[in-house]
């Protein structure tokens, strides 16, 4: 059960890495297409994608570094 907690933490963590991105290349390809060529535009969503991906991180590499209580 445990190796399989540790599987879907891994795997939600690389879906997420590789979702923000590609989330971002499409932010800049969308902000470079305004007429002002994105000057004006407040990127909120990093507020979410950000600590995400970082508290995901962080968990996995935790879950790789502490040492077993076996």
């Amino acid at each position: 059960m445990k190796s399989t907690k540790l599987f879907l933490l891994y795997a939600i963590t690389i879906v997420v890495i590789i979702f923000a991105v590609v989330w971002s290349s499409y932010m800049h390809d969308w902000m470079l297409a305004r007429p002002d060529g994105g000057a004006d535009v407040i990127r909120v969503d990093l507020f979410v994608l950000y600590p995400l991906v970082i508290t995901l991180v962080a968990l996995s590499l935790y879950s790789l570094i502490r040492k077993p209580k076996d």
